[in-house]
């Protein structure tokens, strides 16, 4: 039997205004559902105040990402109250760290679909879900003179330059972009500054750094005045496992460019709504070939921004997440 949901609780991170649970909620709003959003780390006794939200609120669906603060005792509460436990996880799968949760998820969603028959293992109501784009965050109200002196660019890089190894290959390839002396410019969080990291922050590459973690309105100003936004995803082997990365630079209008993901096809067509290539030469090749040719690097990014804004919007992608429930429940 279906079951109708018209109320979701979402426990999300509330002290980040870029957390994906407003992005969500926004989605959840736009397609009539009453929604409330709360954060255990928020609040001096979590499950007390859980336990009245789910009995003032009483809500046909308790959404999760991560665990932020909440244990796995609560979901059983949750679900004696005859609520579902919903997690969509945002990120590729740590699976030690999520063991607990996935497993005790009524329904599980992944952003990765070449995990889905792993975590199907485990929790047999597993699905690919992947992520959107909310324009409501991203809206752009005029670009001024001083916006196109701070955003414009060549090549623009949107992300993390950490330590870690998926991290380290993508310092590998804005090394080759850096090396073509472009107008190149990366926005993200600040490098540590550690004796490893001196190298990076005094070279060409940590030099071209636009000196902040970029969202919302100034995000969608980077991405409309780079002419290349070049992208890297964590694990692009993993079928379908891009980030909302993706929906959010090419929604907001960017031409993007990313390493190829196995199966980004069936989402965004490479050569008519984005670009992808397969090594750093072909990147290279790829960046001084479309920096040359402007009315296509234009018409690319427009194609896909409209399929984005038709096809991939949280609204859209909520929509297909309640149908996917409501067949389950």
């Amino acid at each position: 039997m279906e079951k109708r949901i018209k109320k979701v609780l979402i426990l999300t991170d509330i002290s980040n205004p870029w957390s994906i649970g407003h992005y969500i909620g926004s989605g959840l709003q736009k397609n009539d559902i009453d929604v409330k959003s709360y954060d255990p780390r928020s609040v001096n006794s979590p499950y007390s105040v859980l336990m009245s939200l789910l009995d003032d609120f009483k809500p046909d669906m308790l959404l999760y990402f991560k665990d932020y603060g909440m244990k796995v005792e609560w979901l059983h509460e949750a679900k004696k109250k005859g609520i579902l436990a919903v997690q969509w996880y945002p990120d590729l799968a740590i699976y030690k760290r999520l063991h607990p949760y996935f497993r005790e998820a009524d329904i599980f969603f992944t952003v990765a679909d070449g995990l889905v028959d792993e975590f199907r293992k485990l929790n047999s109501n597993t699905f690919w879900l992947t992520q959107a784009f909310e324009p409501s965050f991203f809206h752009v109200k005029n670009i001024s003179p001083a916006d196109i002196k701070t955003y414009s660019a060549d090549v623009t890089f949107v992300g993390t330059l950490g330590s870690k190894q998926y991290y380290l290959r993508r310092r590998e390839y804005l090394s080759r972009v850096v090396k073509e002396r472009l107008k190149f410019t990366w926005w993200g969080p600040r490098l540590p500054r550690k004796i490893s990291t001196i190298p990076l922050l005094l070279g060409r590459l940590g030099r071209a750094y636009g000196g902040r973690f970029v969202w919302g309105e100034e995000y969608a100003k980077v991405a409309q005045l780079s002419k290349i936004f070049l992208a890297f995803d964590a694990l692009p082997d993993i079928r379908k496992s891009m980030s909302a990365r993706m929906y959010t630079a090419v929604g907001c209008g960017a031409f993007y460019m990313c390493e190829h993901v196995n199966g980004i096809e069936d989402v965004l067509v490479p050569g008519k709504e984005i670009v992808t290539f397969h090594s750093g030469e072909e990147m290279v090749d790829m960046i001084r070939y479309y920096l040359g040719n402007d009315d296509l690097r234009m018409k690319i990014g427009e194609a896909g921004r409209k399929r984005v804004l038709q096809e991939h919007t949280y609204e859209v992608r909520v929509r297909q997440m309640l149908r996917m429930i409501e067949d389950v429940a």
